[in-house]
């Protein structure tokens, strides 16, 4: 009885130990536009992402109607937090209001591009609202996940930019 004390330690000890330890080979990005931390503002921002692309993997369209989430391509941070974050960097003079973004697609499409899409809608604190689709398409220059996400960072940048457009026309 004594001999199975300190051998069933041992083992949970072991079982423990590779609980923590990450999968060989697992690599986790970050949107190059999400690196700073978001500074004061007076806009409000909420990005929400579908349901998918929530997973923490990078996700790339295998066919027309397949997705497939990576195993060992993963976001560092949750995906909508970075989203967000490099949103409120990039929009120009500060709105006062809150800004929703819908994010429907943020993947790799099956024929090499860099895919974004979805919706957004401002109400600012005049009342009058505002908003937009988009769908945006960067082609990758070379094969691999860090371009990928190079070429998402790029067209989600390129969505802040037709957003901060339309907050500034206003």
């Amino acid at each position: 009885m004594a001999f199975r004390f300190p051998v069933l330690l041992l083992m949970l000890l072991a079982v423990a130990g590779c609980a923590g330890t990450p999968a060989t080979g697992e690599r986790q990005y970050l949107l190059p536009a999400a690196s700073q931390p978001a500074a004061g503002s007076t806009l409000m921002v909420r990005v929400r992402v579908a349901g998918y692309l929530d997973q923490g993997g990078l996700v790339v369209e295998t066919g027309a109607t397949t997705l497939s989430t990576a195993r060992a391509h993963r976001w560092a941070e949750p995906l909508a937090d970075q989203l967000e974050r490099a949103l409120v960097q990039a929009l120009p003079a500060p709105a006062n209001g809150t800004l929703t973004v819908r994010v429907t697609r943020f993947q790799g499409t099956a024929d090499g591009d860099a895919r974004v899409s979805g919706d957004w809608h401002f109400q600012g604190t005049d009342g009058a609202p505002v908003g937009g689709v988009f769908d945006k398409r960067e082609a990758l220059q070379r094969d691999g996940y860090e371009e990928l996400v190079l070429c998402l960072d790029a067209a989600w940048m390129a969505v802040a930019g037709d957003i901060g457009a339309r907050l500034g026309a206003r």
